[in-house]
């Protein structure tokens, strides 16, 4: 299939989703569910069951067998085939989605906290995608192509059984879309008979990609500080409709330029003001930076490359950290590496079309997170050809038609703001978030040099072994054209690695942009493993490694230290045992280095779900329960001209929640507080340990929980924890 029509075929899907996606407000529970409708539905419902599209796979393929029919035999072989692999798929993406049925919609964030299991055996929040309809559409895409003939029943069949499901109220167009997409996908992978081996591959890695971007990302509240406070921006701008400006607190906020705003503001129309909504960019940027990393190394060193630099970009803590959480990195990560591989494949391939893109990408990152968008592009091009001399590119890559489309996408946001904000803007975006933030410390986010070593050692163990054999191979053969992308990512991790060392704030999440190149140097290392080349040092390394990370997690019980949020001896010993795993596995690399990948990704899989499933939600509770019930309290109770104040804290999420504008008051200025209470209905939230400085106000107490206190004047209801 050529570039063009695949880009159309994409292209046309995402428009049909974008209007199915519409439909969810619509249609969804809006049928009347009595009459011929009712009785019509249940019966297309039926004929969708999987259990009976697998009976009448199985007739099929017993009347072929009785017949001799090899052709009717296979048919029903093929049938049987797709209905398992689109039920697979089916139950992975209603694990990772867990969205609730359309009955069980208000208020699922309490059930889900709770929901410690990778499947939803209730049926309460396994919505998407819709199985009757991936059942149907698998078997209707086999019988089609074996029985051209008859395609239009089949089909029409399968969509009626998509219909019933939602004149059923069972489930939203957009589920029913998803496995229809995901039925058909399967036939296709049962009867294809070119690129087999790749194209399975893909669908393997591409379902895995989705798992871990998405897995139960709507199911915990958002984190205070960084998540809340650009969910409440977004949530601002879709209220406001103001989308050049963006607000916290309907304030202008200078952190961050616009485009992470249009992003999630999007996400907010597309999908209501949710969790899920709130992180659906970072996600989808996640399995667009997979799927791009995917592409590019199988353009450069083929499959197997690929495969193990896609499973290394995925299958770590800080990848799903930072696809599970609604801030910019992993989109800038995405337009950062975009405008490399754009670069490196200009070099290899000649053509204006890669070079354009090096600069449009860069752009799209500078109005992702400013500077660092333009920069890290810029010096790792200008390095890699400046080491292997080649001027000639390196003047054609910066060509002032290039600079000037750069000009033409990333500067007229920045002038608006000068032209709207001024000297305000310059101060905190320039100033503040870019020359303060890196020469100084900013809200007491420093650490030492080696900061950032730990935080790759954990944050990307265990391919973090890989990286020191993959950084001497990129160094020591750098002129070697055939280790061209070994050098291109060595010095793209080395860059982003010291630039950031160097930097006086730092956070685990600013040197995410070097992942990319980290998994890629761990996917050419396995690979020249798997290939039978020497070198075994990063084995040793994690073994090293693993047996250090699990010493340490069995001794934890037992040396006392008193937690804020407990987690049972267990939980540390089923760690320690995967790390353990992870070390035998090292061993055995040595003879089986294919095998070992496989397992140790395999382990890491199940730690990552393990974490998800078991650390996250009771952390999730302890740092955000309080602050969420306050701000649903005051969203619920006050009236229109009511007035919700927080006093010494900092809590974004109580803006996002509770939709309304917050005083937000100070022991340097409280007055506001005082006025308000005299004249209109307030709560205010605050701290236990600064509530004298609110007794005066003759405020009641309403709760105090976790550190808060939620205090309101006469008149409103009591509050019910839940």
């Amino acid at each position: 299939m050529n570039n063009s029509r695949t880009f159309a075929i994409l292209a046309s899907l995402a428009i049909l989703a974008l209007f199915v996606i519409q439909l969810d407000y619509l249609l969804a529970g809006s049928f009347d569910e009595t009459g011929p409708l009712l009785s019509i539905s249940r019966f297309f419902t039926f004929v969708g069951d999987g259990m009976v599209l697998f009976a009448v796979c199985a007739v099929i393929f017993f009347v072929g067998k009785t017949r001799n029919d090899s052709y009717i035999r296979n048919t029903g072989r093929e049938g049987i085939l797709a209905l398992l692999l689109s039920s697979a798929a089916v139950h992975l993406l209603k694990a990772a989605f867990e969205r609730p049925r359309i009955a069980h919609s208000p208020e699922a964030i309490f059930q889900l906290l709770q929901n410690a299991s990778v499947f939803d055996l209730s049926g309460k929040y396994n919505s998407f995608p819709s199985g009757h309809s991936a059942a149907s559409f698998a078997v209707a895409y086999v019988l089609a192509r074996r029985f051209p003939k008859y395609a239009a029943f089949f089909y029409i069949t399968a969509m009626l059984v998509a219909a019933s499901r939602v004149t059923l109220g069972s489930h939203y167009p957009t589920d029913v879309f998803a496995g229809a997409l995901l039925g058909i996908g399967a036939g296709y992978l049962i009867l294809t008979d070119t690129l087999v081996r790749e194209k399975w591959i893909a669908a393997g890695l591409g379902l895995l990609v989705v798992f871990i971007s998405y897995f139960k990302t709507g199911g915990f509240l958002l984190f205070d500080v960084d998540e809340a406070v650009f969910s409440a921006a977004a949530r601002e701008m879709v209220e406001t409709g103001n989308l050049i400006t963006p607000t916290y607190n309907y304030e202008p906020r200078y952190d961050k330029p616009i485009l992470i705003y249009w992003f999630m503001s999007a996400a907010f129309k597309l999908f209501g003001t949710t969790e899920f909504a709130a992180r659906f960019t970072s996600s989808l940027f996640g399995v667009l930076l997979s799927a791009m990393t995917f592409l590019f190394v199988r353009r450069v060193r083929g499959v197997n490359a690929a495969v193990f630099a896609t499973i290394a970009l995925a299958v770590n803590l800080e990848f799903f950290v930072y696809s599970h959480s609604a801030v910019t990195d992993m989109t800038l990560a995405f337009f950062i590496t975009a405008s490399i591989y754009a670069f490196y494949l200009g070099t290899l391939e000649g053509g204006k079309k890669w070079f354009l893109g090096f600069w449009i990408a860069a752009a799209l990152a500078v109005l992702t997170k400013g500077v660092v968008g333009l920069l890290f592009p810029m010096a790792i091009s200008f390095l890699y050809l400046a080491l292997l001399k080649n001027l000639k590119t390196l003047k054609a890559l910066y060509s002032p038609s290039y600079i000037g489309v750069f000009i033409l996408v990333a500067a007229p946001w920045f002038v608006a703001q000068l032209m709207i904000n001024g000297w305000e803007f310059f101060n905190a975006f320039i100033i503040k978030h870019h020359i303060q933030r890196y020469s100084g410390v900013i809200s007491s986010h420093g650490g030492p040099f080696y900061y950032y070593i730990g935080v790759l050692l954990l944050g990307f163990f265990p391919w973090a072994a890989m990286l020191p054999a993959g950084v001497y191979r990129g160094i020591k053969r750098r002129l070697d054209p055939q280790s061209g992308l070994y050098l291109l990512c060595a010095l793209w991790f080395l860059f982003v690695l010291i630039f950031f060392s160097i930097a006086r704030t730092k956070l685990p999440n600013y040197i995410f942009p070097l992942f990319p190149a980290s998994a890629i140097l761990a996917g050419l290392v396995a690979s020249d493993m798997a290939a039978g080349l020497k070198g075994r040092s990063h084995a040793w390394i994690l073994l090293v490694l693993a047996l250090a990370f699990a010493s340490a997690l069995f001794i934890l019980p037992s040396m006392g230290l008193k937690m804020d949020v407990y987690l049972p001896p267990k939980f540390f010993y089923a760690l320690g045992g995967a790390f353990l795993a992870v070390a035998v596995l090292a061993l055995f690399s040595f003879k089986k280095p294919v095998h070992a990948f496989i397992g140790i990704s395999g382990v890491m899989l199940l730690v990552i779900v393990f974490l998800r499933l078991n650390a996250l939600p009771p952390a999730n509770v302890y740092l955000q329960m309080v602050p969420y019930e306050y701000a649903r309290y005051a969203r619920l109770a006050l009236p229109s001209d009511g007035v919700l104040a927080t006093y010494e804290i900092n809590k974004p999420s109580i803006a996002f929640y509770s939709a309304r504008k917050l005083v937000r008051a100070d022991k340097s200025d409280n007055c506001n507080i005082r006025e308000y209470a005299k004249t209109r209905q307030m709560v205010v939230i605050t701290r236990t340990g600064v509530y004298d400085d609110l007794k005066e106000y003759r405020l009641k107490v309403l709760d105090s929980r976790g550190g808060l206190m939620l205090l309101a004047t006469d008149g409103l209801p009591p509050f019910q924890a839940r």
